[in-house]
């Protein structure tokens, strides 16, 4: 009976409904006096977390358990355990008119962009901004910092562009940009044209990308021209303001440098996109931007305006417009590497928010600037850089007819529909990308790309190896020695070539005990040679050892790469070298390298199999091993 009686009770148990779960729990501050909150902790304190100072302690609590200890000690007080956030940074309702909230414009933030503001300097001091560095080329300058600013205007400018990311104040379109400060302007805000074209000189010679003039005159101005149009022949994006002159009708009230060809002017709009009433007009008009009320960074010192002194104020004008499109080329530069100023001009043109008059007008030009994650309306070549890599694709091909991707003379190889690769060194390089677009007209646009590594000093695109070098190490294959160096002609030892192959083949590499009885989990290459010893890549000597710091031959080369690889060869045909016979282990997979293009004798009928391999050399038999498209 007493059985039967377990049985049953098993089974009640086996079968109670399904959802019935654990009751859920929270967290809890529990403030009492010493007495009650040992009793607390006693009964209900299994995680429970006092604090040392004051008399309180933390609880996982379930609802009933909570009702439980509130009925029990009365007098003890039950807090919630509150989530808290830092202080965002404020995003100025302007953004989102033109699509560059940080939402929109993630993950891109302006990196390695920069990004001059010409104008009166920037607040060096100011929380929320970071100034990596400047000059000043007016009549007068800052004490201290040269191209701090004394008058306001350029730290307002700066802010919509460049405000940082942290917590407090406000946050730019391109907070994460190289900001610099051109004080070219007063603290009455006014300059000449020998300083602000210094200014520009300035910015040239730093390799600016974008520069900002939220500056304007009346007149034709020749040598500030001059100059502007250098600055954009050596590839900056101009931005200035058009004029806060007003107009209507067909008047032109345009100011320079906005009129310029080689800048783009901008105008202001308020909040519902209508004209802001005193931005200027004319034909040279190029976007609209939000320019009306706008919150923005102010020196402390000078903030009076608003009976907030808090480094912070409201500011109109096409002063204010125009940094809001300086930010959007920003995000662009960060996101599209290579494309010229030209082409992302060309870009921002095509997705505009048309206002006012179909098409291009001068109130608007061709509308409000947006930023467009996915730009469908031109093509256009997406270049990816990663480490000493470039990879091409060309972006909404149906718009763009027999492309080519040139270097110099040389077409860059396909390595796919409308891709292509290449591996370089450290250093700047150009391209040309052609075309024939929808109408039939051919084209012809310049990419400029820079590499910052491989940066070895002793390894240069002037020597043939390079790109294979490149390639591996932009594949996290291979990198240099600590002095800076690569070291190309030191032979590889047997460890070395295992741990290359191994990274390129993605075999375990976790340090172990291995068959071999001179390699053991201390050997940096341990988990690599057991490995490939597991997948019958190697096996070893006779003596059961590996001989890791033995230098690897070009036979043993051949060997490793083949059995790793698997190549197809023709066995019967007749092999070049009069130093490798039919007995070498290494006969047939010599075949296969020579077939597949991977290696070349040392010269035409002297493979040289017993010769030690060097870093190059082998890097160059990898690198062709693992890419044979790109590198035959």
């Amino acid at each position: 009976m007493k059985r039967v009686g377990l049985l049953a009770l098993l089974f009640a148990f086996l079968f109670l409904p399904s959802h019935i779960f654990a009751e859920e729990t929270d967290t809890y501050l529990i403030h009492a006096n010493e007495t009650e909150l040992e009793a607390i902790k006693e009964q209900f304190g299994t995680l429970a977390e006092a604090f040392e100072e004051i008399l309180l302690v933390e609880l996982e609590l379930s609802e009933s358990e909570k009702a439980a200890l509130q009925k029990r000690f009365s007098s003890a007080e039950i807090y919630p355990n509150r989530q808290y956030e830092t202080a965002a940074d404020l995003v100025s309702p302007s953004f989102s008119m033109i699509k560059s909230t940080p939402k929109q414009t993630s993950p891109y933030t302006g990196k390695g962009v920069k990004v001059a503001v010409l104008d009166t300097g920037i607040d060096t001091e100011h929380p929320d901004l970071k100034v990596a560095g400047g000059v000043c080329t007016a009549a007068v300058c800052a004490s201290k910092v040269p191209y701090d600013d004394n008058f306001g205007h350029g730290t307002h400018v700066a802010g919509i562009i460049a405000a940082q990311k942290n917590d407090s104040g406000i946050i730019g379109i391109a907070p994460n940009v190289q900001l610099y400060a051109i004080k070219a302007m007063n603290n009455r805000g006014a300059g000449s044209t020998a300083q602000i074209t210094k200014g520009v000189e300035w910015a040239i010679q730093n390799k600016i990308d974008i520069l900002n003039l939220s500056i304007s005159i009346s007149v034709n101005d020749r040598p500030l021209e001059l100059m502007l149009q250098e600055a954009y022949k050596q590839g900056m994006i101009i931005v200035s303001a058009a004029g806060n002159e007003g107009g209507s009708g067909q008047m032109d009230t345009m100011t320079y440098p906005a009129k310029y060809s080689s800048v783009i002017a901008v105008g202001a709009v308020n909040n519902d996109f209508s004209r802001e009433q005193n931005s200027s007009i004319g034909p040279s008009m190029e976007f609209a931007a939000p320019g009306t009320e706008i919150f923005s960074t102010y020196p402390k010192e000078l903030d009076e305006w608003d009976n907030k002194i808090d480094g912070y104020r409201n500011l109109t004008g096409t002063s204010m417009a125009a940094p809001h499109v300086a930010g959007v080329f920003a995000i662009y530069k960060e996101q599209y590497p290579g494309l010229s100023n030209v082409k992302l001009r060309e870009m921002a043109q095509a997705t505009a928010k048309d206002l006012g008059t179909p098409g291009r007008d001068n109130v608007f030009g061709f509308g409000a600037i947006q930023y467009e994650k996915e730009i469908k309306a031109v093509p256009f070549i997406q270049a990816a850089i990663k480490k000493g890599g470039i990879s091409f694709t060309l972006k909404n091909p149906e718009l763009a007819a027999s492309p080519s991707l040139k270097e110099g003379d040389a077409e860059l190889k396909s390595t796919g529909t409308n891709k292509w690769e290449t591996y370089k060194t450290k250093g700047n390089y150009s391209f040309a990308f052609s075309y024939t677009d929808a109408k039939g007209v051919k084209k012809s646009e310049n990419l400029s790309i820079t590499l910052t590594e491989p940066a070895f000093k002793d390894v240069t695109m002037s020597s043939w190896f390079a790109p294979h070098i490149s390639y591996l190490y932009s594949n996290d294959r291979i990198s240099g020695y600590t002095d800076g160096t690569f070291k190309p002609r030191k032979e590889i030892t047997r460890a070395e070539a295992l741990i290359l192959i191994g990274r390129a083949k993605g075999l375990d590499g976790k340090a172990r005990n291995t068959v071999f009885k001179d390699v053991s989990a201390n050997n940096a290459a341990s988990g690599y040679i057991q490995s490939a010893y597991d997948k019958g890549i190697l096996s070893g000597f006779p003596d059961g050892t590996f001989r890791p710091y033995q230098s690897v031959t070009r036979a043993e080369m051949a060997l490793l790469i083949q059995k790793t690889y698997q190549f197809d060869f023709d066995p019967a045909a007749k092999m070049p070298f009069t130093d490798v016979n039919e007995n070498m282990a290494s006969y047939q997979a010599i075949q296969a390298m020579t077939q597949q293009g991977i290696t070349l004798g040392v010269n035409e009928t002297t493979f040289g199999p017993s010769l030690n391999m060097n870093r190059y050399s082998f890097s160059v038999f990898l690198a062709r091993a693992e890419n044979p498209l790109l590198f035959k």
